[in-house]
């Protein structure tokens, strides 16, 4: 089967966002390579069927993180609340995440002042207690994947938030949902079973 990553960080909201640096062909070229076999790319920025389906538009980003391999997260310049919010969800369903983090960029440096001392090799915490593994760049993520154990989330119970949102995205938007029938086809994944509980 081939690996799978959810392409966290920020997505274009319109002609006149700027962001900084995306997700693009560039990025996902290096992660191919690190990775040496197949990479399937979970996009966060694909159309959505029904835009006013706030919750399924949430449970479609929530989906991709579950069934992700791992979640690679590009942090090479401050991101926003979206980000967080998959970490964290993919530290509650098992699903590793990688950080993307050159040195001596906004979560990760060399040397900081920090709460009145200073911290040698600083890692954002939330981003050190998260994270899977910190890199410099795509590639060395791509080389990470193949080594991720999988953590498990047998047992634990989802908060609501998580649990509604995936639910309304797999009984009412996945399937109408062309591009990630596609996928799971491609990943012969059967029917979420967290979700039949």
């Amino acid at each position: 089967m081939p690996l799978s990553i959810y392409c966290s960080g920020s997505i274009k909201k319109g002609p006149g966002d700027d962001t900084g640096p995306l997700w693009t062909d560039e990025e996902r070229a290096s992660v191919r390579a690190g990775a040496g076999q197949p990479v399937v790319f979970l996009n966060p920025d694909d159309p959505i069927v029904d835009p006013a389906n706030t919750l399924g538009q949430f449970g479609r980003d929530m989906y991709q993180v579950m069934i992700a391999t791992a979640v690679v997260v590009d942090a090479r310049v401050r991101r926003g609340i979206g980000v967080g919010v998959e970490m964290a969800a993919a530290g509650m369903l098992g699903t590793p995440v990688i950080v993307v983090a050159p040195r001596n960029s906004k979560y990760r440096m060399d040397s900081l002042e920090y709460r009145g001392v200073r911290v040698a090799d600083y890692v954002h915490p939330h981003i050190a207690v998260i994270a899977s593994a910190v890199v410099d760049d795509f590639e060395s993520a791509g080389q990470k994947l193949a080594g991720l154990p999988r953590s498990t989330s047998a047992g634990n119970e989802l908060p609501a938030w998580l649990s509604q949102a995936l639910a309304e995205y797999e009984h009412v938007i996945l399937p109408h949902d062309p591009p990630m029938l596609a996928v799971v086809r491609q990943l012969s994944l059967p029917v979420p079973s967290l979700l039949q509980a």
